[in-house]
């Protein structure tokens, strides 16, 4: 049997090791919460259209798995948005002038009058 040439080779990726509690919380890349988050958006016609994708700003948590955006029309955004606000615990909730930081009103920002943005 062929020994592959790197074996017993360590190979450093920048990723940080995850301690117990953070390795608990680990399920299938989605915390349960913006899972279920996403699940409500598809249920209420919305599409999900961005995760771990496209181009966001340096910080946001669409790149750590913590984030997404979804589409649809006006009126399911709306929803959408409404239902979040009332029935999750959000980081970040943001469509068109609207935006919820951890449950507090906050000033508009722009870029996200076709989408909603969510993350936990």
């Amino acid at each position: 049997m062929a020994t592959p040439q790197n074996a017993g080779t360590t190979i450093t990726t920048g990723f940080e090791p995850l301690d117990d509690t953070q390795l608990g919380r680990v399920g299938g890349g989605y915390s349960e919460q913006l899972f279920s988050a996403m699940q409500q958006a598809v249920g209420m016609g919305l599409t999900i259209n961005s995760t771990t994708t496209g181009t966001h700003s340096a910080n946001s948590r669409h790149y750590k798995g913590r984030a997404f955006d979804a589409i649809g029309t006006p009126g399911q955004l709306q929803g959408f948005y409404n239902w979040a606000a009332a029935n999750t615990q959000s980081h970040e909730l943001i469509y068109k002038n609207q935006f919820l930081k951890d449950g507090r009103r906050h000033s508009p920002i722009g870029g996200h009058n076709g989408h909603v943005h969510f993350s936990v």
